[in-house]
Formats: structure tokens, C-alpha cells, sequence
């Protein structure tokens, strides 16, 4: 595809927001044959100079990002854009947003696993196969009834729904198409779940002694590293690699993060002695710590392979109820901020933006309240 001789540039009158902003680039008009001159003033419409700017900065990151993935303007279709608007299903552009999504230095192996699961779900309706230009928000409204027929929660509900979203809101940005018929269907309520309750001190006491009588080692390497460094389970730690284990952090690629950034989260000591008993920095660096080898591979376990294992082990204990994998980050978090009462640390080793997240995280645990300072209050 060819490249404009010049790239996209701001015209933002000096900061002056009384006067008209726009971003001027050129682009590849596919019935002329030549580069056009295109102008966006969708800032404008921000009142303030910082949200302008803050638009205008989006704009001119995503206008690269599509100049650069072979973006036009004209009817005539491209053919090494690799999607006809005209032609394609709803199945075509989910597959082809996730084959843009999965190259090199983009979305990553947690966030490509939901577009995966989407058109798992395509294949038993009818809307997968419907011509992209035709599909309206009754149309999506009805693939989501059906997702609900199959008994799925309130939040994979949302996910479901997210993940299309943002399938039309690529082809949007591409004007593949020109509208996202998902934006009409609202997402669902999410209520609070008891879900991942944290392990009381008895109950981690009875789990810690059966992993140890069942020599489960690899077990207990899984459930050490959601408990010391609050990594979660599914997306984080199951595609932990061995080069993100360094020499006094383990890193959190924004591939597989929730939040999609990379950060570092420290190693305690306890952690650490396991893992030079099991000597995970002596693999190769693009293994997986966690395979069903029990020793770091090149093929990481499935996602539910520890939940099964632990489920198991729960049951030989007479635990029940809303118990999980994943509550062992909450016992940790609890424990920690009991032993240090320091909201900070379990702040940055939660990874959360700012402290309010940490206190309402810690409340919702029963974990921070006001306890004794209570009783002080005069009587009525």
C-alpha cells in the first residue's frame, strides 16, 4: 500500500479553543487513483482545552494507525485490506479484526482469547452469517437473548457484548462500515458476587497441609503466586512466562493484563525460595511456568485446569461454598494489609490506579472498617 509523502498534522490554532481545530492528512482515494487531502474537526465540539487536546491526541494516534493498516476513502474496495464491507459477514469481520488484532505488538494472547470465544458462540446463530451492512440493534439484541437462553451471567453477558462492540467500532474507525448497531443493546447490571471469598487463616491451614499430603508442588507453585504477588489466575498467571520472572519482580505483560499495561509487582521471600526450589529461571525465557508437564513448557494449561485440581482439593478438605483460585489474591491482599496496615503497599501490589479503588477493594472484604473507633461515639 503506498504511504502519503506527508503525515497527518494539527492545526490547533496555538491552544486558542474559539477558533476551528483540525487535523489535515492525506489519503489514498481508491477510484481516483491519488492521495486527497481529508480534514477532521471532530474536536471542536470540547469546550475545554485540555479535552480537546485530549481528543485531538486520539484522533491523530488512531488516524496513523489506520493510514499505516492501508486505510481509503472511495467505493472501490482494496484487496490487501483483507475485508469488502460490501460482501462481508459478521463472522468474516470478527475473524478479521482479530487476525489485525493479533499482529505483532498489538492486542496479546488474553485479549485475543475473547474474540475466539465470540465466534464460538457465532457458529449456533444465525447472526454470523448475516451480511455486515444489514445487521441492525435488533438484530445483535437477539444473538444476545439467545447468549442469556444458555444461562450466562451478568458479566459474560457484557463481555460478549463488548468484544462485538468493539468489532464495529474497528470497522467504524476502518469505514468499512458506518455505524455500530451493538451500541443500541445496553449492557447488563453486574451485582456484586460472593464469588472468590477470601480463605479464613483456619481454612488456608487445612488447604496448605492437603496440597503438601497430595505432593501437589505445582499446585501449590500456582496458588504461592495469586497469594503473594496478586496475580489473577486466569489471563496473568496462566500465560506467565519465565522471562517475566526477573530478579526481584515478576512482570505483568500488557498482553495478558487486565488493564493492558505492563507493570511489576515485587517478589516476597516466600515466593521467592519457591522459585529457586523449582528452578524456573533456568528454562528458556519463552516457556510457560505452568503446563500440565508440571514443569515449564512451551504449551500453557488450559483455563481450567487449576480450577478443577483445586476444586478437588477443596472437597478433600470439607471446604464448600463461593470458594475459588482466584480468592487466594484476596487473602492475600486481606493479609497484608491487617500485617502492615500500610493501604499504599497493597495499593501497588494490587496494581490499582489510586488509593480509593484499594480502600473500597479492601472494605468490600471486610478488611478496613472503623471496628473499635466506633464504640468512642457519646451515647444517645
Amino acid at each position: 500500500m503506498l504511504a502519503p509523502d506527508s503525515p497527518p498534522r494539527l492545526y490547533d490554532a496555538d491552544g486558542d479553543i474559539t477558533k476551528t481545530w483540525y487535523i489535515d492528512y492525506r489519503i489514498w482515494n481508491t477510484d481516483k487513483g491519488a492521495f486527497v487531502r481529508k480534514r477532521y474537526e471532530g474536536m471542536n465540539k470540547y469546550k475545554t482545552l485540555a479535552e480537546r487536546r485530549r481528543v485531538a491526541k486520539k484522533k491523530m494516534a488512531e488516524i496513523k494507525e489506520l493510514l499505516a493498516a492501508g486505510y481509503t476513502a472511495g467505493e472501490a474496495p482494496v484487496a490487501d485490506i483483507g475485508i469488502d464491507g460490501r460482501t462481508a459477514t459478521v463472522k468474516d469481520a470478527v475473524e478479521f479484526v482479530l487476525r489485525q488484532k493479533e499482529r505483532p505488538g498489538r492486542v496479546g494472547e488474553r485479549h485475543g482469547e475473547d474474540y475466539q470465544r465470540l465466534l464460538n458462540r457465532l457458529k449456533d446463530f444465525a447472526l454470523a452469517a448475516m451480511p455486515l451492512l444489514l445487521v441492525k440493534p435488533g438484530h445483535v439484541l437477539a444473538f444476545m437473548q439467545h447468549l442469556e437462553k444458555r444461562v450466562i451471567e451478568a458479566k459474560s453477558y457484557n463481555s460478549y457484548r463488548d468484544t462485538l462492540s468493539a468489532v464495529f467500532n474497528f470497522l467504524v474507525k476502518l469505514e468499512v462500515v458506518e455505524r455500530n448497531p451493538v451500541r443500541g443493546v445496553e449492557r447488563r447490571k453486574v451485582v456484586a458476587s460472593d464469588k472468590h471469598q477470601p480463605y479464613t487463616e483456619a481454612q488456608r491451614q487445612l488447604i496448605t497441609a492437603e496440597v503438601q499430603r497430595q505432593n501437589d508442588g505445582q499446585l501449590l507453585l500456582f496458588i504461592s503466586f495469586i497469594y503473594y504477588c496478586f496475580i489473577r489466575s486466569g489471563g496473568e498467571l496462566r500465560l506467565l512466562r519465565v522471562r517475566d520472572i526477573q530478579a526481584e519482580t515478576v512482570r505483568v505483560p500488557g498482553g495478558t493484563a487486565k488493564n493492558s499495561k505492563a507493570e511489576h509487582v515485587a517478589i516476597p521471600r516466600q515466593l521467592e525460595a519457591l522459585i529457586q526450589a523449582n528452578g524456573l529461571r533456568d528454562y528458556p525465557g519463552d516457556y510457560y511456568v505452568f503446563t500440565k508437564t508440571s514443569k515449564p513448557g512451551t504449551v500453557p494449561v488450559g483455563k481450567n485446569w487449576f480450577a478443577r485440581r483445586h476444586r478437588t482439593l477443596l472437597d478433600a478438605v470439607g471446604i464448600s461454598g463461593e470458594h475459588t483460585v482466584y480468592g487466594y489474591k484476596h487473602t492475600g491482599a486481606v493479609n497484608l494489609y491487617l500485617a502492615t496496615k500500610d493501604i499504599e503497599l497493597v495499593r501497588r501490589h494490587c496494581r490499582h490506579a489510586h488509593a480509593g479503588i484499594t480502600a473500597t477493594y479492601l472494605r468490600g472484604l471486610g478488611a478496613m472498617h472503623d471496628g473499635k473507633h466506633l464504640d468512642q461515639m457519646p451515647d444517645f
